[in-house]
């Protein structure tokens, strides 16, 4: 299925069955949520990195505003996003008047959902751990599913400093295998 979504560009990322709070600033982040409230506040979420000659991802994720604060905090809107799929832009472009970026985008198809093996437990019971280090992570998710391997590699993926080209890669996969793969090989060998 292809669609065109207006474009938020983040360095923080978001996956399917993900929430991420965002704060947008006024301007082109406001006008784009203006734009995605049009359409059920549905829009779409690319990974940035300033560092790299690339800058701008092809894989993003298909959000949808879930909620957000009544108050601005420092003149900021702060809304609050769940993944609904990934997709890859055979296109951008930019609204002539508005600024906006769109994207052509083509969905692609979701990771199955997978059991854990014993090994690949150990994704679940270090998951476990960061939420109970970080509570903040583990409130953004009510139903985590955390004998689900799938959804612990894209839950992964977006917490650990990845570089942006290895998540690229690895969310072009047809099956969260190589991730869990990937994932198992720094918690065995830390550096």
């Amino acid at each position: 299925m292809n669609t065109t979504l207006p474009i938020l560009f983040q360095r923080r990322h978001i996956l399917p069955d993900g929430r991420l709070p965002i704060r947008i600033a006024p301007g082109i982040q406001m006008d784009t949520i203006k734009e995605a409230l049009k359409n059920n506040g549905i829009f779409g979420v690319c990974m940035y990195d300033p560092s790299d000659e690339q800058q701008f991802y092809e894989i993003g994720t298909r959000v949808q505003i879930e909620d957000f604060e009544p108050e601005l905090v420092d003149g900021l809107l702060q809304i609050t996003v769940i993944g609904l799929d990934n997709f890859e832009v055979q296109a951008f472009g930019e609204g002539e008047e508005t600024g906006i970026y769109y994207g052509e985008c083509k969905i692609l198809s979701r990771w199955p959902d997978a059991k854990l093996s014993v090994t690949q437990q150990l994704l679940a019971e270090r998951l476990e751990i960061m939420y109970e280090k970080y509570p903040e992570l583990a409130d953004l998710h009510d139903d985590k599913q955390l004998s689900n391997l799938s959804w612990l590699c894209q839950r992964w993926l977006e917490i650990l400093p990845v570089p942006v080209r290895e998540k690229q890669w690895l969310l072009n996969r047809p099956n969260c295998l190589e991730t869990s793969d990937y994932l198992m090989s720094i918690m065995l060998d830390p550096h």
